[in-house]
C-alpha cells in the first residue's frame, strides 16, 4: 500500500475512532479548518461548528461506527477520495452502563464518501457526506 493511501486510510480509521470515543478535539484536528461534513441533515462547517454539533450528543449514548471495505476511488500526491461502508451500533439509555450495553442488532449501514487533501505535508479530511442508508433497523 503507498504512504498516501496508508496515511488516508488511517485518518478516515482515526476519525471514527474519535467519534466513537467522545475525543472531539483529535476528531476535529483531523479536518482541515474549513473542512465540510454532512451530517444528520446538517451542513458543518469549521472545526467549531463540528465541535459544538458534537457536544450536543447525548450523553449515555453508546455508538460504534465500524467502517468497512474503505476504497480509494482516486489519490495523488495532494488528494485521496475515498468511501466506505458505515455500520452503526448505537444504545442510548437515561444513565450510565456499568457494564456492556445490550446489542439489539444493526441501526443502519450506509456508504459514507470522504475527501482528504494534503496541506504542508500533513493530510486533512477537507468534506464528508454519507449516503441514505441502504439497510435500516426496523422497529
Amino acid at each position: 500500500m503507498s504512504d498516501t493511501l496508508s496515511t488516508c486510510t488511517n485518518r478516515v480509521m482515526a476519525f471514527f475512532r474519535h467519534l466513537d470515543d467522545r475525543d472531539y478535539e483529535a476528531l476535529t484536528a483531523l479536518m482541515a479548518p474549513h473542512a465540510t461534513w454532512h451530517r444528520q441533515g446538517a451542513v458543518l462547517q469549521g472545526h467549531q461548528q463540528v465541535h459544538d454539533a458534537l457536544m450536543k450528543r447525548p450523553p449515555h449514548m453508546r455508538i460504534h461506527h465500524l467502517i468497512t471495505n474503505l476504497v480509494a476511488d482516486r489519490y495523488d500526491e495532494d488528494t485521496c477520495v475515498m468511501r466506505a461502508y458505515m455500520v452503526v451500533v448505537r444504545h442510548q439509555s437515561d444513565t450510565a452502563l456499568p457494564g456492556p450495553a445490550p446489542l439489539a442488532g444493526i441501526e443502519s449501514i450506509r456508504t459514507t464518501h470522504i475527501d482528504l487533501k494534503r496541506v504542508d505535508a500533513q493530510w486533512f479530511i477537507l468534506t464528508m457526506r454519507n449516503d441514505e442508508p441502504s439497510f435500516l433497523a426496523t422497529a
